[in-house]
């Protein structure tokens, strides 16, 4: 199916796949289509384990060991479509700045 170059970044809005119009960017969001849903239940899975204390996204990077560029995204999206939310803990990343611990909402 072809569409509009203008009506793309629409078809990826659902998965939450950063879109732009560069040809790079598009191969990206279709080569992760397929994969959005278990990535996305992976991050979550990792943050409710958490529990209570949450992660921050260096820590969902290591427990499930996705690259940031992956895992930070997925949560991304769960966070806008309250899944997870802001735990109200804040954590030092690996560089030694404070991070928000996300959780499983309630």
């Amino acid at each position: 199916m072809t569409y509009p170059q203008t009506a793309l970044p629409f078809l990826y809005d659902h998965l939450g796949i950063p879109f732009s119009d560069q040809g790079t960017s598009l191969a990206a969001a279709r080569s992760l289509r397929l994969y959005v849903p278990a990535l996305e239940a992976r991050v979550l899975d990792a943050i409710r384990a958490a529990g209570e204390r949450g992660m921050t996204d260096a820590e969902i990077e290591a427990a499930t060991g996705l690259l940031h560029q992956t895992a930070s995204p997925r949560r991304r999206w769960l966070a806008l479509r309250a899944l997870v939310v802001d735990s109200g803990l804040r954590r030092a990343t690996p560089s030694g700045r404070l991070a928000v611990a996300w959780r499983v909402t309630r």
